[in-house]
């Protein structure tokens, strides 16, 4: 193995690894985590909506400065991503007969009844629509960087190593994000965790693709990148936001509104330091 597979399986590996350790660090009980769900959630919203506005399209538009693909495909691929998820969603609603309500009331929970109820509908395991489709958008932004990983280390390892650090300065708040919609959405803690490790091989996959095939899988990006962002701006806009306005406890607003706004700075502090490195 030469040093380009080296450094960059190391590299893919250590998000991986860095990934598990943030969601397995939130050791909480059921009712506590249902609790600070709603802190989480704001997370991912802020979180999603920054790396989608901040980063994904402005990084879908720079194939087009490159002159690799049109300003109108990109757009298409936006917008077929945000109508597969409407679609996606559509056709999940059609067929649950129920689903785990994430806009119920979290004031309303009696002692013991919180977190991971043991009523029938829990029991069934239904997982709400959003649960699905932020898998879904969790594996391809894991499978995306796997391959700009790959990619950058056949250009040159200081390229790569500075790529690496550039996705783990974001990759954190999506990790608290996504973890807390999936517990949001019915998945039970080990599932999400399970979920992030499956992740983790998605992305080493990309990466060992790329090195193996070189620049016949470079071209990927090009597309996924605003494909991918489509999806997240249907689930920040769907599903997030709409949860976020169920909130009717003033306090809890205002901690909510600081939170999405933290987590948006933050995405754009990680943008901001990608490009300090990327020189």
């Amino acid at each position: 193995m030469n040093t380009t597979w080296t450094y960059a399986l190391s590299s893919v590996s250590l998000i991986g690894v860095l990934s598990f350790m943030v969601v397995t660090a939130i050791r909480v009980n059921a009712r506590t985590l249902y609790w600070i769900t709603f802190a989480l959630v704001a997370m991912a919203t802020g979180a999603m909506l920054g790396n989608a506005i901040v980063h994904l399209v402005p990084e879908s538009f720079e194939f087009v400065v490159d002159k690799q693909i049109s300003s109108l495909t990109v757009s298409l691929l936006m917008l077929s991503g945000f109508l597969l998820s409407f679609g996606l969603e559509k056709g999940l609603n059609f067929h649950c007969h129920h689903t785990t309500n994430l806009r119920r009331d979290d004031h309303g929970c009696e002692d013991g009844d919180c977190g991971e109820e043991k009523d029938e509908h829990h029991e069934e395991k239904h997982i709400h629509p959003v649960g699905h489709m932020t898998l879904a958008a969790h594996m391809l932004d894991n499978f995306n960087d796997g391959l700009l990983i790959g990619v950058t280390y056949l250009i040159s390892i200081p390229a790569g190593v500075a790529t690496t650090i550039a996705i783990i300065s974001h990759e954190f708040p999506l990790e608290f994000g996504s973890f807390a919609v999936m517990i949001k959405a019915g998945y039970t803690r080990w599932q999400a965790i399970a979920i992030n490790v499956i992740s983790a091989f998605v992305a080493i996959a990309a990466t060992t693709l790329v090195l193996l095939f070189g620049s016949k899988f470079s071209w990927l990006p090009m597309y996924l990148t605003p494909f991918g962002a489509g999806i997240v701006l249907y689930i920040v806009a769907a599903q997030l936001v709409p949860m976020l306005q169920q909130e009717k406890d003033k306090k809890r607003n205002a901690l909510q509104v600081v939170i999405v706004l933290a987590a948006v700075l933050a995405m754009v502090a990680a943008k901001v330091f990608e490009n300090h490195i990327g020189g």
